[in-house]
């Protein structure tokens, strides 16, 4: 290792961007005031309150849904007419004959000079359950002359005494309402229901008076039209929101910066585990002077847990839940979070446990509103509560510590309301009144202020490079800065010793780091600034860190074999020592995507490819680097398993068997390993007997192939035993030696000597049928092959 001799002294006035760990600055308090966080929610201005309404799924402004400020209150009405449909049925049958009447107009007419022409047969299918709202008469008709002595009278029968509707008489033209019909409103003439409507005839009467006829009276076509209110059904929202601006919330947001954390990182989302047994974060937290401490809230995806831990009690954690409240609200909270997954943005602690307080009422009616019809409160980004549009008063008060925005930009209040109705058609008018809104848990402080000092930024310092000096420029309202306290403390007195001094001569504070020799690492440098009032509160806090850059060390991997040999499909876990003499932060690779190191360090092969390969690790600590190789020989070796095993007669499977039997013993083998497996001999066995041998050329990985072996079975009254050895020799190396063997059991009965079962003679015949052929075959070899008969020499006789 290199070292660097001599103190070097800088004298550095720092003048410096924000610094990476935050700048603290305790004031002291010394008086506090509750405040009124939501002035608006009195309903005084209106231009502070912003009102808008849709009708249903539109952006369309509401049409029967306004909002306003007036009256000390924020009130919504909505105030819903009646809605009508009609129907006109027309004539259907006629007592006198009229027919030409009947029906919708056709310019096909009836007409007298005298006769009665009588109408009805009127429906309204479909419509008997609506409310009637009015009643009219339709009459395509007319009067082609002037009436002077005769008269034409429309009369309403079959609803107790015939009624009167219209008569005309001394008219000075004709009346002629073909094409636009006469309509004459009833509404007058009876109380009607469906009932009567139907039920009704109408008569049209021409009184002739005198000998001559005056006209005649031609009728086309007569309805009744009704208009009745019509079910409908819809929704309009309307909402007011305020733009509420508090420059300081009645909370206390912790930042994935504050605290402390073990086995976590920072990223863009906020602390997630980073893989070690324990992920946690802790940080402490104490309420405002003159104030107590709400309820914890965690902004967080996945799985965590909360302990809290009053100051001065003494046992574990309590466990609690986002938005439940502190107990000891007065005291110090002392707090953990364990996280298991996920990631933790923020923590809040709200302070007096801040709630909307809400007071209205509802008026009018809500007999067509539907259960949707709902009243909502939101503030900010969270719906805080929900209330149903009922008649009546109502009055709630909610925590609404978690919903003051992280960013402390402006809140928007909300406060929403959907009219959403399935009527009769009736009018109706419900008006929803906010007669006061609050938010309690507001207050101000009055400090005596703490020192300021200039921020100081993080240092970058080398091994053994000796000492730094950095002016620190502060000031008080109410200490000169000879009296000022400066108190420095490193985290770890073997990186980093750290002291203060002043000079007298520039009237400045100064820190002094020192590095320790041989040591790196980083050391966070706690500065305190304390005024001449006596409080511990009264402090400027100042945390910057030093990193020191150790001086390049090569690092050391000890213990890793030249070669190993390992089967594919294996795992081999190598131990091996990596470390670097000067850094816990190095980088290990290695250049086969298989070798891998665990969390110890040790090399895992996991080889997926046979054949010899060489694999190289290296190990980078940002300054060196270094790299070691080793050779692993990875071998493929088959796996011979017999799957199943089965005894068949005559193509069937069967259990038992009687004496004699000549039967098939099919064994399945597959090749469950990664090698191919070649020149694999299949033997069967019976009671230890072997039968039958049989030789499968190549069976490739994954490969299924059946032996067949044939075999008469010898009965002896009892169960056998079947066996299947596969490369019975051991000839094949395989990966497991323990799966070549199958057995099954079948039973044999003994031979039936004396049967003299019809069956069994017919299965001797031909047997004995070959015999018979096999001897005389063999009789006429062995007469071929005998030596010829001697014959004796023939001497004549002399």
């Amino acid at each position: 290792m290199t070292k660097v001799g001599g103190l070097a002294v800088f004298l550095v006035t720092i003048f410096m961007i924000a610094p990476i760990i935050p700048i603290i600055q305790a004031d002291t308090v010394i008086a506090s005031e509750s405040i009124d966080l939501l002035p608006a929610g009195n309903f005084e201005n209106s231009d502070q309150w912003e009102i808008t309404s849709t009708s249903g799924f539109t952006n369309n402004p509401a049409d029967y849904t306004i909002g306003m400020v007036a009256d000390s209150e924020l009130s919504f009405t909505h105030e819903r007419p009646d809605n009508f449909g009609t129907h006109t049925s027309w004539a259907s049958s006629s007592p006198t004959g009229s027919n030409y009447s009947l029906g919708e107009p056709d310019s096909y007419y009836s007409w007298s000079k005298g006769p009665e022409i009588t109408v009805g047969g009127f429906d309204y299918t479909g419509l008997y359950d609506k409310e009637i709202e009015n009643v009219s008469l339709l009459l395509h008709f007319e009067i082609p002359n002037a009436l002077y002595q005769d008269t034409v009278r429309i009369i309403l029968e079959n609803n107790g005494p015939d009624k009167l509707v219209r008569e005309f008489a001394h008219t000075s033209s004709g009346v002629f309402r073909m094409n636009n019909p006469l309509v004459i409103e009833m509404d007058d003439i009876l109380d009607w229901d469906w009932n009567k409507i139907v039920n009704s005839q109408i008569t049209i009467d021409y009184v002739s008076q005198g000998t001559n006829d005056d006209s005649e009276v031609r009728l086309d076509a007569l309805g009744v039209r009704v208009k009745y209110h019509m079910p409908w059904y819809s929704f309009e929202n309307i909402k007011a929101n305020h733009e509420l601006n508090i420059e300081k919330p009645p909370v206390i947001d912790i930042s994935p910066y504050e605290g402390e954390i073990q086995g976590l990182t920072i990223n863009s989302c906020g602390l997630t585990p980073d893989g070690s047994d324990d992920s946690y974060w802790t940080f402490d937290v104490e309420a405002p002077y003159g104030q107590e401490l709400g309820r914890i809230h965690i902004y967080a995806t996945g799985n965590y847990t909360i302990g809290v831990l009053p100051d001065n009690i003494d046992g574990d954690y309590s466990p609690k839940q986002s938005g439940d409240l502190l107990d000891n609200p007065t005291e110090k909270q002392h707090i953990r979070i364990d996280i298991q997954d996920g990631c933790i943005e923020y923590a809040r602690v709200d302070v007096n446990n801040p709630e909307l307080t809400v007071n209205g009422r509802i008026t009018g009616s809500v007999n067509g509103l539907s259960s949707a019809s709902v009243l909502k409160f939101a503030v900010g980004e969270y719906l805080v509560e929900t209330i149903p549009i009922d008649i009546g008063y109502f009055s709630f008060s909610v925590p609404i510590g978690h919903a003051f925005p992280l960013d402390n930009s402006e809140t928007v209040i909300g406060i929403a309301s959907r009219f959403q109705w399935s009527s009769d058609g009736n009018t109706e008018t419900t008006i929803t009144h906010i007669d006061s809104m609050s938010i309690s848990g507001g207050f101000e402080l009055e400090y005596d202020y703490s020192p300021s000092c200039q921020n100081i930024a993080n240092l970058q310092m080398t091994e053994d490079e000796g000492g730094f000096l950095m002016s620190l420029p502060c000031q008080d309202d109410m200490t000169e800065r000879r009296d000022l306290t400066v108190i420095a403390t490193s985290s770890d007195e073997s990186i980093v010793s750290v002291s203060s001094m002043y000079s007298l001569e520039q009237n400045l504070n100064f820190i002094e780091l020192q590095t320790i020799p041989d040591a790196s690492g980083e050391s966070r440098i706690t500065v305190n600034v304390y005024d001449n009032s006596g409080s511990q509160d009264n402090v400027w806090t100042g945390i910057f860190t030093v990193t020191v850059s150790s001086v390049s060390d090569m690092p050391v991997i000890e213990g890793l074999p030249i070669i190993v040999y390992i089967d594919l499909g294996d795992t081999l876990i190598i131990p091996i020592d990596i470390y670097d003499p000067d850094s816990d932060n190095f980088v290990i690779t290695t250049s086969k995507s298989w070798a891998t190191l665990d969390e110890q360090n040790n090399l895992v092969l996991k080889p997926i490819d046979s054949g010899l390969h060489t694999i190289s690790i290296v190990v980078n600590d940002t300054m060196n680097e270094i790299t070691e190789s080793i050779m692993v020989d990875v071998s493929a070796k088959p796996d011979l398993l017999i799957e199943s095993l089965t005894i068949k007669r005559n193509g069937a499977d069967i259990s038992d068997a009687r004496d004699g039997d000549i039967v098939e013993i099919y064994a399945y083998i597959r090749n469950e390993g990664r090698g191919s497996a070649n020149e694999i001999d299949v033997r069967c066995y019976v009671n230890e007997v072997l039968v039958d041998t049989k030789k499968i050329d190549t069976l490739q990985p994954g490969a299924l192939v059946s032996a067949i072996c044939d075999t008469a079975l010898s009965g002896n009254g009892q169960d056998n035993v079947i066996r299947i050895v596969v490369d019975s020799t051991l000839s094949i190396e395989e990966s497991n030696e323990d799966n070549n063997l199958k057995e099954m059991m079948i039973f044999i009965s003994l031979p039936d000597i004396d049967s003299s079962d019809d069956s069994l003679n017919l299965d001797k015949e031909p047997i004995v049928i070959i015999l018979s052929i096999v001897v005389i075959l063999v009789s006429i070899a062995v007469l071929q092959l005998s030596p010829s008969k001697i014959k004796k020499p023939y001497n004549k006789r002399k």
